[in-house]
């Protein structure tokens, strides 16, 4: 039950950022893995944002499915093995278990050398099912007509979503309370929640307030030149 990946440090770059710190929930502390035979998917969530990879893979129908997670404490141990390389290298993804019930292992080879980690099998068995999340943000028409609310902190996490230098990042949302969707390139979706809008606030952000507070500051220009940036 293998899989090969011509870039397994991109994989774990782009989403280490979403996997969830919190011990309490196993089945989140770390990267989840499932090989249908025909593709590998990946992805990491925290609740707050969710994201997804997928790769294709030479098919392999009979040895499939299989779902392992890499835990985020695994992940030092897995990072070592990439170590020393100077250009990319393909990692090889074994997924091993003797029968079903014993325990699960995931084999990582780089060719030359090997990591043996736990697969996990149980923690992957309860993570949360991204299929039906994705396929509704994704059938979602854009309808983002009003102010919405995200944390930096958490848009920060996307830094490295494009697999490509400079390729651009695809947004939407269904409306200011539903989760923004992110797209990079064909190969990359995320999820980040908006956070919710407390309407009993004193410092309002909505768009009413914030043209009040800034009316004066934008109308108001002493000693202008009456030059004007031109976009970019």
């Amino acid at each position: 039950m293998s899989v090969t990946l011509p870039d397994l440090p991109g994989i774990i770059r782009r989403l280490a950022p979403h996997i969830s710190t919190d011990d309490t929930l196993p089945s989140i502390n770390g990267i989840y893995l499932e090989a249908t035979g025909t593709h590998l998917f990946a992805c990491a969530t925290d609740r707050y944002t969710f994201a997804l990879t997928r790769h294709e893979t030479a098919e392999d129908t009979a040895s499939a499915p299989w779902r392992a997670l890499i835990a985020k404490s695994d992940l030092t141990a897995l990072k070592a093995l990439f170590t020393g390389r100077r250009h990319r290298t393909e990692h090889t993804l074994t997924y091993e278990q003797a029968w079903p019930g014993a325990e699960a292992w995931l084999s990582v080879s780089d060719g030359d050398r090997a990591l043996q980690l736990s697969a996990h099998a149980e923690e992957a068995s309860r993570f949360p099912n991204w299929r039906p999340l994705f396929a509704d943000a994704l059938a979602a028409e854009p309808r983002l007509t009003q102010e919405a609310h995200y944390s930096a902190d958490f848009l920060a996490r996307w830094h490295h979503a494009p697999a490509k230098r400079h390729e651009p990042l695809t947004l939407w949302s269904a409306g200011p309370d539903k989760p923004l969707l992110i797209a990079a390139g064909h190969d990359f979706l995320g999820l980040q929640m908006p956070i919710r809008h407390d309407s009993s606030a004193v410092d309002h952000r909505d768009r009413t307030h914030l043209r009040t507070a800034w009316t004066d500051a934008l109308t108001t220009n002493p000693g202008s030149n009456g030059r004007v940036l031109k976009a970019a």
